[in-house]
């Protein structure tokens, strides 16, 4: 402890008088990094250590704002995982296999869609859950973060009508692994009130700043796997085919990817990105929203997208059928009765497919 002290004085010092706003970043991360092992030490042996503020009296997340409205960048503008990796060493071991950060962005937008950061017990207690009808993605989730257990609700068990399953989270170290993976990078404002209430509970338990909270929201783009996980969760590809006298063999081709979601905001910012499409409340309800985008010749934004951001769940097969459908439009071979045949042919997968990926349990609307 006493060689830790004197080399944080020795960078620290050094540092002090650095102009490089990059190097000031980094160290206030390892410093909450630190405290965040340090929090590992107190679950696992139950005693409580003390945490201070900077010298400074700024928090640690103040003082990462100053520094940032002093550089050209003074919003977030991408997601950051240092604490996560960092905390996840600790957690499985220092030789423990990196997960991707495509990966966890691909997730955290997965989890905005569905999941559930939860707290109960008076705010005394969280959990983490995620629930689907497809099994095989939360098993894939369990086993690449090595954390939680899944759970089998079969049909007609707890009140429950669906026949569904849950990812589960209560320990606390994984808890707590969760909560470095989203402070900061979460974008729906729902969810980081949710995360809040986390912080909110380990703060109370083990001290004030224990984790420093990130109440921005962290800024999506078509750079990254954010939007892939959120469409796993939230979206659909569709085909329709309807009665039409003006067009050839008599019949129209629509296609449609769809998002739907009660933040009316994230979808918004969502069509902004692909640079059209619209954002409607959807009928039949109070308080949910539907981005819709249709068109042919506006489409080659969405599939550049999902061809480099792959989808992990069984919408994945939809989304290539209605990619075999996009190519037979766009070479005009549904213009014949052979290939307007495979079309409907097609057209059946993806419904039969998004059958079985429909909202359930809690999530049903």
């Amino acid at each position: 402890m006493m060689s830790i002290g004197i080399l944080g004085f020795v960078v620290w010092s050094w540092f002090l008088a650095s102009p490089h706003s990059d190097m000031w970043i980094y160290l206030i991360y390892s410093a909450i990094c630190w405290n965040g092992l340090v929090l590992y030490g107190t679950l696992n042996s139950k005693t409580l250590y003390s945490y201070t503020k900077p010298a400074s009296n700024l928090s640690l997340y103040e003082m990462k704002s100053k520094t940032q409205s002093a550089s050209e960048t003074t919003s977030r503008t991408s997601f950051n995982f240092l604490l996560f990796h960092n905390y996840y060493k600790n957690l499985f071991g220092i030789n423990a296999q990196q997960i991707p950060d495509n990966w966890l962005t691909w997730f955290i937008g997965f989890v905005e869609g569905d999941g559930a950061i939860q707290t109960f017990a008076n705010n005394t207690r969280v959990r983490f859950v995620l629930t689907q009808k497809e099994s095989n993605i939360l098993y894939h989730v369990h086993k690449t973060l090595g954390i939680g257990y899944v759970k089998h609700f079969p049909q007609g068990t707890s009140g429950n009508k669906n026949d569904f399953y849950r990812l589960i989270v209560d320990n606390q170290s994984q808890i707590l692994l969760l909560a470095f993976l989203f402070n900061g990078n979460l974008a729906l404002t729902h969810r980081i009130k949710q995360l809040s209430l986390w912080i909110n509970v380990w703060n109370k338990k083990f001290g004030e700043n224990t984790i420093i909270f990130i109440e921005k929201a962290v800024s999506i783009t078509l750079q990254d796997a954010w939007l892939s996980g959120f469409t796993d969760a939230e979206g659909c590809f569709n085909v329709s085919i309807t009665s039409n006298a003006r067009y050839a063999l008599g019949h129209v081709i629509k296609m449609r990817f769809l998002l739907d979601q009660k933040d009316e905001a994230i979808l918004n910012i969502i069509k902004d990105l692909f640079g059209f499409g619209k954002v409607t409340l959807r009928s039949n309800t109070m308080d949910t929203y539907r981005y819709t985008a249709t068109g042919f010749k506006n489409m080659n934004e969405i599939i550049t997208y999902f061809n480099k951001y792959q989808l992990l769940t069984k919408k994945a097969l939809s989304y290539d059928n209605w990619l075999l459908i996009y190519n037979i439009i766009i070479n005009k071979d549904h213009l014949n009765e052979e290939g307007l045949a495979q079309v409907r042919k097609i057209q059946k997968e993806i419904n039969i497919n998004n059958s079985l990926t429909n909202k359930t349990g809690s999530a049903l609307k």
